[in-house]
């Protein structure tokens, strides 16, 4: 029986955890309303919804691109990304959520599947020879695993604030409204 070397070893543990923030992710948005989905904290902040999309863009259009780039001979390099263009280009706010959560979860399964097959060798091949900087397929997984991370953080943050709202009690009012008439 051969030895599992330290490399797979901590290969299959992120492989492993990446799989879980992905269901993490399902269970957090599960049966949210839609106006849950869209809520924001303020005009500048995302709301669930979008940082969902954006996740899903990032794996559809760098992460997955990129870890295909890295172990396939003559895979083009992928593009370069930018936030506000996804914002004003791509994003569409009427998307049901339960899609861009499903996508997530495909796309996810395609490069588990790619970071399962590879060896040793390939999880630490070091390229230098893209406009991304130098990186290694281990790189491309961390990044991967630290940017679900940040989005699940946001998306549990949301959650709070809205199940909190939902618990807070309405003011309480002696004597009645100025006026003398009660509020609707």
């Amino acid at each position: 029986m051969a030895a599992t070397s330290e490399t797979a070893t901590y290969r299959n543990e992120l492989v492993s955890r990446l799989r879980s923030t992905t269901e993490d992710l399902q269970w957090a948005v599960r049966g949210l309303a839609a106006t849950t989905q869209q809520y924001r904290p303020s005009g500048e902040e995302w709301s669930l919804h979008e940082h969902l999309a954006h996740l899903r863009d990032m794996e559809q259009e760098v992460y997955l691109p990129l870890l295909r780039w890295a172990t396939v001979p003559d895979m083009l390099d992928p593009r370069d990304y930018s936030r506000r263009e996804w914002h004003e280009q791509r994003y569409r706010a009427e998307e049901p959520l339960a899609a861009v959560v499903d996508d997530i979860g495909r796309i996810r399964d395609e490069e588990l599947a790619i970071f399962r097959e590879m060896n040793d060798i390939t999880w630490t091949k070091y390229r230098a020879d893209t406009r991304w900087g130098p990186l290694t397929c281990q790189w491309i997984a961390e990044l991967m695993y630290r940017h679900v991370l940040d989005h699940l953080q946001c998306v549990m943050a949301l959650r709070q604030d809205v199940n909190l709202a939902a618990l807070q009690p309405p003011p309480i009012v002696v004597g009645g409204y100025i006026g003398g008439q009660d509020r609707p």
